[in-house]
């Protein structure tokens, strides 16, 4: 049977950063996922995913989509 004492503090330093990094990855995850309700051992956490739609799409077409745009450029006129 092995003892906490026969581990370094390299080895816990180790484990602590493994454990931590699989808790971020989750947490990313879930911040990512466009599930309305989450749930995971006994926790449950509900979102607006609509509020997650619409930042995707201001990050990739530079508009959320809510708003009509106003084309502020008028034609120039003939001559």
């Amino acid at each position: 049977m092995t003892k906490l004492s026969d581990f370094n503090l390299s080895e816990l330093g180790i484990f602590i950063g493994v454990c931590s990094s699989a808790l971020v990855a989750i947490v990313l995850a879930s911040q990512k996922s466009k599930c309305s309700k989450i749930g995971c051992c006994g926790c449950v956490i509900e979102r607006d995913v609509s509020a997650v739609i619409k930042e995707e799409k201001l990050q990739m077409t530079g508009h959320s989509g809510d708003t009509p745009r106003l084309d502020l450029n008028e034609p120039e006129a003939e001559k």
